[in-house]
């Protein structure tokens, strides 16, 4: 069959045409049914879709931030009589709304499940819903099929990376999937899992020695956490014996910082190339951090010491010549316009890169659950939450005076020579010869660039849900 695949993007989106990150989804399920001519479309690429051209199938994937503009793609197929099937996290979390515009839906992991629809839609037995899911699905009376686990990632295929006709700053590669945390604003444990699994380190390693550049470890938390500190130490300790270390970049938290193995994990993780970490830190606000469920993973045990506990853990990172951002989402009851500017207080004191966005609660998380009870959810704000006090153009006017302070020039330049400092110490691999510093204070600074942009975008679109 020829198959159309779509990554929907809103069309204000501040990622658009400036993506660095190869989309991995798609790929993984072309390669899960490699049988068939697959057209990708990714609109973050500046794509547009082409609604004349024919195809058997259509398959959407959408961003949080898409979900309307993908419902639209697949009604404009629909009036075609083009089958469209919907699926990925957002669409994962709202199945029920996604049905009225999609012939069938899937709901989780999609590896398993598209080889499976694919049959049914060539036998003419294509059911409502495909679930993969340990938890019983509530079909409301449609067809369902339903694999009652989640995916063994030891049968996830290599994906068709080759598909794309775009070269992408950063591959992209996952070694485990699955959250136990639990932040109440996070989908992950409900679309993943709250055990963490693990791909054979092999097949990890083997698709790691064919990238050519920069590539992007897609797991929650590269450091990982007690339980799988073994697995990501050795996944590490192969990743150095391949011939050439290539850099690499991933996403983490700060509990493993405050733990003696977890330490080790950081140290060979900085041995094997990664040169920057994006932190979630959510807040340095005592009592959101506890009432989100985000305490424990900033390797905090009590709530008097958050913020010294908090330094101690983010210089240890960057003492091993890696750069961080700090993920903050302000925006829940105890939070205040002054909250917004201590955060920017805190980066520039700690050297971390600010990254401090408006809370948004997404549908399938706690968070959404517990403010939909409270009718505390708007469709027709900028910000999806109705706080108590904030107003949303309040909160916009601090994140752009943020993102001008902390991206000044000069802040960017102090950060720079702080990472170089570092770098210089020539503690880890990549370090030891003058090129290698040099590379990575380059990457620091435009890495500062890059983000300063996205995030200007995003205040000056202040809501591109869209």
């Amino acid at each position: 069959m020829k198959i159309a695949l779509i990554l929907a993007t809103a069309k204000n989106d501040p990622l658009i045409k400036r993506e660095p990150f190869m989309p991995l989804s798609l790929p993984l399920l072309a390669a899960a049914a490699p049988m068939h001519e697959y057209i990708f479309i990714n609109m973050l690429d500046g794509k547009n879709v082409n609604f004349d051209e024919k195809y058997d199938l259509v398959g959407i994937s959408s961003r949080a931030t898409a979900e309307k503009t993908a419902f639209k793609i697949a009604d404009e197929f629909k009036k075609r009589n083009i089958p469209v099937v919907m699926g990925g996290p957002q669409i994962s979390s709202n199945p029920y709304q996604a049905k009225e515009h999609a012939v069938s839906v899937v709901i989780g992991e999609g590896e398993e499940l598209w080889p499976i629809l694919l049959k049914d839609f060539q036998n003419k037995k294509l059911k409502d819903f495909y679930v993969s899911s340990p938890k019983k699905f509530n079909a409301k009376k449609h067809s369902v099929f339903q694999i009652n686990s989640y995916l063994d990632l030891k049968k996830v295929p290599i994906a068709k990376r080759e598909i794309y006709k775009k070269h992408y700053s950063y591959n992209t590669v996952f070694a485990a999937r699955g959250c136990s945390i639990g932040c109440d604003f996070c989908s992950v444990p409900e679309l993943f899992g709250t055990k963490l699994r693990t791909r054979p380190i092999a097949d990890v390693v083997s698709e790691i020695k064919t990238f050519k550049g920069y590539y992007y470890l897609l797991d929650d938390n590269v450091f990982g956490r007690s339980g799988s500190y073994d697995y990501y130490l050795s996944l590490y300790e192969e990743i150095l014996k391949l011939k050439s270390i290539k850099y690499w970049t991933g996403q983490g938290n700060l509990e493993a910082a405050g733990n003696k193995e977890g330490r080790q994990v950081i140290k060979k993780a900085a041995e094997a190339g990664l040169v920057y970490a994006a932190i979630g830190m959510e807040s340095i606000n005592p009592k959101v951090l506890k009432k989100s469920g985000v305490l424990k993973k900033n390797g905090v045990k009590n709530e008097k010491d958050v913020i010294a506990v908090m330094k101690e853990n983010i210089s240890f990172i960057q003492e091993q010549g890696i750069i961080v951002t700090g993920w903050f989402t302000m925006g829940y009851e105890e939070d205040t316009i002054e909250t917004f500017y201590q955060t920017l207080e805190f980066c520039l004191e700690t050297n971390v890169i600010p990254v401090i966005n408006a809370l948004e609660a997404l549908s399938g998380t706690r968070l959404y659950d517990r403010l939909l009870k409270e009718k505390r959810i708007s469709n027709k704000k900028a910000i999806n939450i109705i706080h108590p006090y904030l107003k949303d153009e309040e909160v916009f006017k601090a994140l752009k005076e943020i993102n001008k302070k902390g991206y000044s020039f000069p802040n960017i330049m102090r950060r720079t020579g702080f990472y170089f400092s570092k770098f210089k110490k020539g503690k880890t691999l990549g370090f030891k010869d003058t090129s290698g510093v040099i590379h990575k204070t380059m990457f620091s600074f435009f890495l500062e660039q890059n983000i300063k942009k996205g995030l200007i975008s995003y205040t000056n679109a202040e809501s591109f849900f869209n």
